[in-house]
């Protein structure tokens, strides 16, 4: 590991890994990306890897845009790799009137920034999904552009691609410290030696509110653990001439999308 950098990046999950990468593309390449275990080793290995175009906020719906876009193209053109990004569309049914003036107003945010999505019928949402009944809902929100991708994956190709740039990645390396310098630099402090950075960011998921604290800034943060459960193989599903999209559904409060030959399904 170096004994001084541009940036410290410390975290190596999906955010800590995207961004190295993107400073790289934005010519910052003396980066260096502390991880106390593997890239994805903490939050990011196991994650459903959704990707959706449903969104609230106008600038988050733009960067989802973008990120389908980075995993389904610009990744597999960058590095010659078939893109891991499965693109099964999404489906996300209301039950009420309230659920169906939310998706109106989803909607037209979609619109302004030229993303697709539409209201569908019951009979159009059972051929999308097959495996679905519909007969309760009052309005069927279906983007084709959403889809799911092995987070794993996604991340090892940004880091190579940061580190072809570049970018220094220190595996197994834990950041024990930081002291702020006089000269308004950074002293990080990790099991395998110290190094000086001019920015450090903290992208340490989970753990973000313990690396704060040592610079005595308070992370508002708060851990919940998410569950999920993989069923086993069907033959009905296997017998698929396509792979089902991700829908999401209120009364369950759940989403439920393909895996393999089975179901994944998380709350």
């Amino acid at each position: 590991m170096k004994s001084h950098a541009q940036v410290v990046i410390i975290g190596g999950g999906s955010l800590g890994v995207n961004l190295m990468y993107h400073l790289t593309q934005e010519g910052w390449t003396d980066v260096v990306l502390v991880e106390k275990g593997e890239l994805t080793s903490g939050s990011t290995w196991h994650a459903a890897g959704l990707c959706p175009n449903f969104n609230g906020n106008h600038t988050l719906s733009s960067i989802h845009e973008y990120t389908i876009k980075l995993y389904d193209e610009i990744l597999p053109e960058k590095t010659g790799l078939d893109s891991s990004f499965h693109k099964t569309g999404s489906l996300r049914v209301g039950y009420d009137k309230v659920e169906e003036q939310w998706f109106n107003n989803i909607l037209s945010k979609a619109n302004h920034i030229g993303c697709e999505m539409h209201f569908v019928s019951k009979d159009e949402a059972s051929i999308i999904n097959p495996m679905m009944n519909f007969d309760k809902a009052r309005s069927i929100l279906y983007t084709p552009n959403d889809g799911h991708v092995d987070p794993t994956t996604v991340v090892t190709q940004l880091a190579q691609l940061a580190k072809k740039a570049g970018a220094e990645v220190s595996n197994f390396n834990r950041v024990i410290d930081i002291n702020i310098l006089p000269s308004g630099e950074y002293e990080v402090v990790t099991e395998l030696g110290k190094i000086i950075a001019q920015h450090v960011v903290n992208a340490g998921g989970c753990f973000s509110p313990q690396v704060g604290a040592m610079v005595g800034s308070y992370v508002p943060l708060v851990n919940l653990q998410h569950q999920y459960l993989i069923t086993d193989n069907h033959p009905d599903i296997a017998a698929l001439s396509k792979e089902l999209p991700v829908t999401r559904d209120s009364i369950a409060a759940s989403y439920i999308r393909q895996e393999g030959s089975g179901f994944l399904i998380g709350p």
